[in-house]
């Protein structure tokens, strides 16, 4: 991730303090970078990976959570399939009665941006009381870096 973009995520991040979520930190940048551009959709070099903006080629991060029910996971994970999105890695775990999910996915194929993602994984997750938030992978590890 360029440094710039880096810097701006930490920036966003303290303006808005501990209690922001990485969605409403995403929310901001995109807005900041799309009016630092003056178009909709940020610019960035041919060869340099998008931010979770558009129709992009990528991997994300899906993390879900929640009291634990049976079939969240499968519920989860049709929708992934059907929009065209390869799941590349899962790691789910169950504490004491609190379901924790880690996704990691390719959306090459699927032609969708993670917030289109997110909206087809919030029916499932309403439904089983389960919170889904769907980032593109430079962001979730910009937002979680040690």
């Amino acid at each position: 991730m360029p440094d710039n973009v880096r810097a701006l995520i930490d920036r966003i991040a303290d303006a808005l303090g501990p209690d922001a979520s990485p969605a409403q930190v995403e929310s901001v940048a995109r807005a900041v970078l799309s009016a630092q551009n003056g178009h909709a959709t940020p610019a960035r070099p041919s060869n340099a990976p998008a931010v979770g903006v558009g129709p992009i080629s990528g991997r994300i991060v899906v993390t879900s959570y929640g009291c634990d029910r049976p079939g969240i996971l499968s519920a989860l994970t049709p929708e992934l399939f059907e929009a065209g999105v390869n799941i590349l890695d899962v790691s789910q775990k169950i504490l004491q009665g609190y379901f924790t999910l880690i996704l990691l996915a390719d959306l090459s194929a699927s032609g969708l941006s993670p917030s289109e993602v997110q909206q087809r994984l919030s029916v499932p997750s309403e439904r089983l009381g389960v919170r889904t938030l769907v980032q593109h992978e430079e962001l979730f590890h910009a937002m979680h870096r040690p």
